[in-house]
């Protein structure tokens, strides 16, 4: 049955699949204390294995999965942009448990200006809208927290939906997924310094505020320990 519910959820392995197919992914070095880890409580069907892979233009791959017994499995990622470039960060949070599928979604702009919109993000906004017919779920929530809107591109994919609309939830992920792999291709090197600077005042507030803002930290410090749940928000997942 764990075995089961792991392999229910693909969007780290199509997400290898996506970004593997446009540029050359290669593993880079990772804390073995990161790899993988066990519930503190010795409960070996609870545990947490990340990657770390290399990619053109990106600061790294960062992407893990988490599987609670039978009862939950996550897939989550962020993938930012190395210093000098201006591209969107793909960051990913898909949840599935017994009754219900959680998706978060979105390509987080480093500029709201309209030239920036429309090299990165223009065709974002009709992909969100072809799948905004996936039902909500009754009582889940329908919209970022409150923290986090600050980051939305306006086309994020927020959802708390039945299971029944995974294999749908994993189209619209490719989707956005090539639409990302556009961005990495279109973006080129900044040379600007006060575009430098302003991009990484963003992504200094970016990576505190998901590090330290994000509830999806709470599971992680609750089974692998407090001090090693905001070490591996701050070290690994939102690390410089």
């Amino acid at each position: 049955m764990e075995e089961e519910k792991k392999d229910l959820l693909r969007f780290n392995k199509i997400l290898h699949e996506e970004m593997g197919a446009s540029f050359a992914l290669r593993p880079l070095e990772l804390s073995p204390d990161f790899k993988i880890r066990y519930s503190d409580k010795k409960d070996t069907s609870v545990y947490i294995k990340s990657e770390y892979l290399a990619c053109d233009k990106t600061a790294g791959i960062r992407m893990g999965e988490m599987i609670f017994g039978k009862s939950m499995a996550v897939n989550f990622g962020s993938v930012p942009p190395a210093t000098g470039y201006d591209l969107p960060i793909l960051g990913f949070t898909f949840v599935l448990a017994d009754r219900f599928l959680i998706c978060v979604l979105d390509l987080h702009p480093l500029s709201q200006t309209s030239d920036y919109r429309q090299k990165y993000l223009a065709p974002l906004k009709k992909v969100a809208e072809k799948y905004q017919s996936i039902p909500k779920a009754e009582g889940g929530r329908s919209e970022v927290h409150e923290w986090a809107k600050a980051y939305d591109s306006g086309s994020s994919f927020y959802r708390w939906c039945e299971g029944e609309y995974l294999t749908n939830v994993e189209e619209a992920f490719r989707e956005y997924v090539r639409i990302f792999c556009g961005c990495i291709q279109k973006a080129e090197l900044i040379a600007d310094p006060a575009t430098l600077a302003a991009n990484e005042e963003y992504m200094k507030q970016y990576r505190y505020d998901y590090a330290y803002k994000d509830p999806g930290a709470n599971p992680l410090k609750h089974h692998f320990g407090e001090e090693w749940g905001e070490r591996y928000m701050s070290e690994f997942l939102f690390a410089p």
